[in-house]
């Protein structure tokens, strides 16, 4: 991924085949990860670079991968799980 926006259009197409196969986690997941990099973008003020798409990326698996373990510690498995669902989608 080259070109700014790449990454954006690519999500905004899994989006709707998420949505067509009727894939809640997986839809609401990519929703995410389209605000999380549309946000960092106004931040900038600029669109983001491939490196900068990456590290919003990492920075949204080390957020559930910190939420998986006090989940854990506070005996809720359904919750870790959700959250890893979402790791396997970023």
């Amino acid at each position: 991924m080259t070109e700014a926006g790449a990454l954006e259009s690519l999500i905004t197409q899994q989006v709707v085949t998420a949505m067509k196969a009727h894939d809640a986690v997986r839809t609401t997941t990519l929703r995410l990860i389209k605000n999380a990099l549309k946000n960092k973008a106004i931040e900038k003020r600029a669109p983001l670079t491939p490196a900068e798409e990456q590290q919003a990326l990492a920075t949204m698996i080390k957020q559930r991968r910190d939420s998986i373990d006090q989940f854990t510690k506070g005996n809720r498995p359904e919750l870790a799980a959700a959250e890893a669902a979402e790791i396997v989608v970023i």
